[in-house]
């Protein structure tokens, strides 16, 4: 192989490794689910370690704007994907923890009847 051979091969590669960093399409839809799903964690009003996840999953969302923003195409769409699972993650975990806090408060509520019935046998 000559050395312009060897150029042509190079600038080539050069070009196709250029092309395909390009034809990556912007992450519009995955952005769109990220900004959902973090909305919907916002409306689960996740506290404590799920709350933390909605600020990670927030971060991840802002990170993936400004990567769109700069047309890293690539960056932009792991990051938007990444933000809507911990968004995801929060507000499940919101949710679980809603739902835990129900059962206590039933389970109190079933001790203090439970407690009352027992005292009116008693006295009847």
């Amino acid at each position: 192989m000559t050395l312009s051979s060897l150029k042509i091969h190079l600038a080539l590669a050069l070009l196709l490794t250029a092309s395909q960093s390009a034809a990556a399409p912007p992450p519009d839809a995955e952005i769109a689910a990220a900004e959902l799903a973090v909305a919907a964690a916002q409306r689960a009003e996740p506290r404590g370690e799920a709350g933390e996840v909605l600020i990670r999953a927030r971060q991840q969302l802002g990170a993936a704007q400004a990567a769109l923003a700069k047309r890293k195409y690539r960056d932009a769409k792991a990051l938007a994907e990444t933000a809507q699972a911990l968004a995801d993650l929060a507000r499940s975990r919101g949710e679980l923890d809603t739902a835990r806090a129900d059962v206590e408060s039933k389970a109190a509520r079933n001790a203090d009847l439970r407690r009352k019935l027992l005292m009116g046998g008693e006295q009847g």
